[in-house]
């Protein structure tokens, strides 16, 4: 466990997202002068991770995931003049043609999926790819998103519909905001946004940006965002630290969070690059500061620029309030109970108006419930009433698979760890976990911690793996079902 976590701490703002079939679609779809793939290996990577039904996305089917990645990657591959691609394109098609409708109803929308589908779903009709028939309800999504943004604001400051730059349409051109390219040349961070802004202007940082992503990847293939230098260190040492796994090699990590936070008014986001910041990764480095003996009351006082009359904001003009910021904001809020009271009384009114069946929580940023509720129960437990999560655990205890683990498609070694976190930050109420939940837990994720990745349950403009974070909260979670360190 030991040469784990250091390996683990070591490789930090090193280590990759996976590749994804969106971001990777739009990759194959850039050409240079010469008429030639800017890069090649991006078709062969759609070739092998097509899956059987003709969809691509994530390995858990996802009907939001799969219908935005298979759109994109039809219309990457279609001018491609060879047999597999124009096989891989027909299959692409039939599956459009019979789940084009999936996703009304369903849970899991991904990130920018109002503005994506629609756009991918016209473009393919153009293409004479489908028709439009069934992707109707996409347009009113995408016309409720872009009410929600004031006249100009597009060009006036960076904001986050700059991360879904390839599919702003004629909302916005994309020479009209290169000066808000960061200054690793990319636009938000994102692949595909840096890809239209890069086809648009041929900016040569542009270029230079989305070689280093596809380099991250070392697959072929391209990441969904890069690099995320201040939510993966931040995101793993936490959930290192809850297990008392935190060693010499995370401090040098938190000092860069907290240089980076010295004099940024509004927190920060997901990188020292990234426009925008969020209070969800503000709340998360100073949660993480404060575990390291940091004083962290500027973090916790730039918290309130994302306040609303009953919740907090994630970022400005989006759609859906996310929970798990307003359970971490909770949590660090929490530590001053005197300064911020009726902040704290705030966000948790929310987070239980919130649950579902009184019990669990979704949210918009993970698939999983178990993610969710276990932010919540990070920022609630110890700071309210022993009956408040009472459902929660007993959610939680009966949700165990009898292979030792929880959540989808049979269950996965992440969603595993946060239910077992959960159920460990609720033990000081509620009393130890079962020993036979803890073993059958342990079990499970002894034999999955060194497996290379894990399933995309992620959300950003498709389904995605942040490695590190992922690998942390399995390690942590291993560590506490077996009692140790």
């Amino acid at each position: 466990m030991t040469e784990r976590v250091s390996r683990l701490l070591a490789d930090l703002t090193r280590s990759t997202v996976a590749s994804t079939a969106y971001a990777t679609a739009w990759a194959a779809r850039l050409t240079g002068d010469d008429g030639k793939p800017v890069f090649p290996q991006a078709r062969p990577w759609l070739a092998d991770h097509q899956h059987a039904d003709g969809s691509w996305g994530g390995s858990v089917p996802n009907p939001y995931d799969r219908l935005v990645c298979t759109l994109a990657a039809v219309l990457a591959l279609r001018e491609i003049d060879e047999p597999w691609a124009s096989s891989a394109v027909r299959s692409g098609v039939d599956y459009l043609h019979k789940h084009a409708t999936d996703w009304r109803g369903a849970p899991g929308e991904v990130v920018g999926f109002e503005l994506a589908a629609p756009y991918l779903a016209e473009q393919a009709s153009k293409a004479g790819l489908l028709s439009l028939d069934g992707f109707a309800d996409l347009v009113a999504l995408r016309a409720d998103k872009l009410a929600r943004v004031p006249a100009g604001a597009l060009t006036r400051e960076p904001t986050t519909l700059l991360y879904s730059l390839e599919v702003l349409g004629d909302l916005v051109q994309p020479r009209d905001v290169v000066g808000f390219a960061g200054p690793n040349g990319s636009m938000s961070n994102n692949p595909p946004a840096t890809a239209a802004l890069w086809a648009a202007t041929g900016a040569p940082t542009a270029l230079e940006y989305l070689r280093s992503a596809a380099q991250s990847t070392g697959d072929g293939g391209m990441p969904e965002i890069f690099p995320i230098s201040v939510t993966e260190p931040a995101w793993a040492i936490y959930l290192l630290h809850r297990a008392g796994l935190t060693t010499d090699e995370a401090k040098p990590h938190v000092d860069r969070l907290l240089a980076l936070a010295d004099g940024a008014e509004f927190g920060l986001g997901t990188s020292a690059e990234f426009p925008v910041p969020d209070s969800d990764d503000t709340a998360m480095v100073a949660n993480v500061v404060h575990a390291f003996g940091h004083d962290d009351t500027a973090l916790l006082e730039s918290l309130l620029h994302y306040e609303k009359d009953d919740h907090f904001i994630g970022f400005p003009y989006e759609r859906g309030t996310p929970v798990t910021a307003n359970a971490r904001i909770a949590e660090a809020l929490s530590r001053r109970p005197d300064r911020f009271a009726s902040q704290i009384k705030k966000a948790i009114t929310f987070l239980m108006d919130s649950r579902h069946d009184g019990a669990w929580w979704d949210d918009k940023w993970h698939l999983s419930p178990y993610y969710a509720t276990a932010q919540v129960v990070f920022g609630l437990a110890g700071s309210t009433p022993p009956d408040t999560l009472s459902a929660t655990r007993k959610w939680l205890l009966d949700g165990q698979h009898p292979d030792g683990s929880w959540g989808m498609a049979g269950g996965q070694p992440e969603e595993t760890a946060y239910a077992v976190l959960s159920l460990d930050a609720m033990g000081d109420q509620h009393g130890p976990v079962p020993a036979d939940t803890m073993r059958r837990a342990a079990d499970y994720l002894g034999e999955h911690l060194d497996d290379p990745s894990y399933a995309e349950l992620w959300m950003s403009k498709g389904l995605y793996i942040p490695v590190a974070p992922a690998r942390a909260a399995v390690l942590s979670a291993y560590a506490v079902s077996r009692g140790q360190p």
